[in-house]
């Protein structure tokens, strides 16, 4: 009788060992059930990004059958049976994609680094969730120490945290008003080069939104050319937010 109950002892720890899994290996095509569903599709590359309908990419990582996908500032929340994501948050709730057979390449060279992402962004995750924005308003050491560990982990290797520390780090250095009317930035400061070198350290990491940034911050200061030198190696690296920095530019 022991043994019997060491056994299901064994078998639970094991079944939920497999449920805390992080990884970013899902990797195909995912089409929506349902035509008016407004992300018609997902494409996973098996290395952490995901295409979002065509209209630029995302990173995730999965927890068990949880997947969570960070389009920008937001999340949604998934959870996979099968072959098959079930929406599980807000903009997703309740809607179903199913994988195609269509092709996808699937990017993952190394699993260890890979695996290594994947834990970072679910670190980043678990930090994001644990104060609201408005708390952190409230709360300067909140702040300071939210700065803190998002400064450790792009150090690790998370360029969504380096891209989070580049605004934090705009902000400060431009101020709030800048960031919002960045070609009414009447007196800008002088170019600040630990952004600059934040910015590369971001291209570095192999994240083409890197120039997207650059090219930002440069436009804020007024260097226009510079601006848009960056943005075009943005499209050219298949950043679609640097072809839409250069049609704001041309619609000025």
């Amino acid at each position: 009788m022991k043994k019997i109950h060491f056994l299901v002892l064994i078998i639970s720890l094991s079944n939920w060992a497999n449920a805390q899994v992080i990884d970013n290996n899902l990797q195909g095509y995912y089409l929506a059930k349902s035509d008016s569903n407004m992300y018609s599709f997902f494409e996973f590359d098996g290395n952490g990004k995901v295409n979002i309908v065509g209209l630029g990419n995302g990173d995730y990582f999965t927890k068990g059958d949880s997947l969570f996908i960070y389009p920008d500032k937001s999340i949604f929340k998934f959870k996979i049976k099968n072959n098959t994501l079930i929406g599980a948050s807000n903009w997703v709730e309740n809607e179903t994609w199913i994988k195609k057979d269509t092709v996808v390449a699937n990017n993952r060279k190394d699993a260890v680094l890979a695996k290594k992402k994947a834990g970072l962004l679910h670190e980043y995750y678990t930090l994001s969730n644990n104060k609201s924005s408005l708390e952190l308003i409230l709360d300067d050491n909140a702040v300071n120490a939210k700065k803190e560990k998002i400064s450790k982990l792009c150090n690790e290797g998370l360029s969504k945290a380096c891209m989070d520390y580049f605004g934090m780090m705009l902000i400060e250095d431009q101020g709030m008003a800048a960031i919002l009317n960045p070609g009414k930035n009447a007196k800008p400061k002088p170019l600040n080069p630990q952004i600059v070198a934040l910015g590369n350290k971001i291209i570095a990491q192999g994240e083409p939104e890197g120039y997207t940034l650059l090219g930002s911050y440069y436009y804020m200061l007024g260097k226009k050319e510079k601006a848009i030198e960056q943005w075009n190696i943005g499209v050219q690296k298949g950043s679609q937010k640097s072809a839409m920095a250069l049609i704001q530019i041309e619609m000025e």
